[in-house]
């Protein structure tokens, strides 16, 4: 209590308690003439300002105890957050880092172990790591699962076929009967080569894009996480966390509190 509002309830009590003991008569003596000058203004005062300091008494305990289950609050969602970070940490191992923010917790996985370069075929590592994953975000039905693609700065390049496209590609040849012959040939002249370059992504964000919906549809199909959980987010090459180009090619899980959605 401050130390204002102890002196203010102090003077009251001491002069109450004085005015009560001069205000003993014997019996059957007759009224002084401060009987009839009713209440005294010094005793209704420091009534109002006893009543004043009793409210704002009340409204700090109540903003105390409002306080206190805040930072109840606050701690129960610091531990769990902890605690999540450590069950994924144990999961993700040195494949990636798991960190917390601002009640976030992000899944950060190096793209070599998920994704062949260039491509966005999930690999055999990237199928055992996704599992793990998969497994520990399904125990955690509070949150929803954002998934970030993201790529370094490097332009996409044009790549040759794989050997089973290029097999495909020359027995498709061999099967068109009805090819037309090109002119250049029938005149005697080389004919230009062929150009079996396959473009798969145009830019970064195709690529990122393709990435994050792998895993979504890695995490829905195999791992039997609620889709309403999920989300794909694609970020191409605009969002680096470091100056490395291998660090920013990346896979982002992260995860947010779940939104109650209710249909309109």
């Amino acid at each position: 209590m401050p130390n204002k509002q102890l002196r203010a309830v102090v003077a009251i009590a001491a002069f109450m308690a004085g005015s009560a003991c001069g205000a003993q008569q014997p019996a059957g003596s007759a009224p002084g003439p401060a009987a009839d000058r009713g209440p005294d203004p010094r005793v209704q005062g420091l009534e109002e300002e006893l009543g004043t300091t009793k409210r704002e008494l009340e409204a700090l305990k109540f903003e105390s105890e409002q306080l206190r289950k805040s930072e109840t609050e606050l701690k129960a969602k610091a531990d769990e957050a902890e605690a999540l970070q450590k069950k994924l940490t144990d999961v993700v191992g040195k494949f990636g880092d798991v960190t917390t923010e601002d009640g976030m917790v992000r899944v950060e996985l190096i793209d070599k172990i998920l994704f062949p370069v260039g491509e966005a075929d999930l690999t055999d590592n990237g199928r055992e790591v996704l599992a793990q994953v998969g497994a520990a975000l399904k125990d955690i039905e509070d949150k929803q699962v954002w998934v970030q693609g993201h790529t370094d700065d490097s332009p996409i390049v044009i790549r040759k076929p794989k050997k089973g496209e290029e097999a495909k590609a020359k027995k498709g040849d061999k099967n068109a009967k009805d090819a037309k012959v090109d002119p250049k040939a029938a005149k005697g002249e080389a004919p230009p080569e062929p150009n079996d370059a396959v473009l798969p992504f145009v830019t970064n964000w195709e690529l990122s894009a393709a990435r994050a919906l792998t895993v979504v549809h890695y995490l829905q199909d195999e791992a039997k996480i609620d889709p309403s959980r999920l989300a794909a987010v694609a970020f191409g090459q605009y969002r680096p966390s470091s100056k490395s180009k291998a660090k920013n090619r990346r896979i982002e899980i992260v995860l947010y509190p779940r939104a109650k959605l209710a249909p309109k």
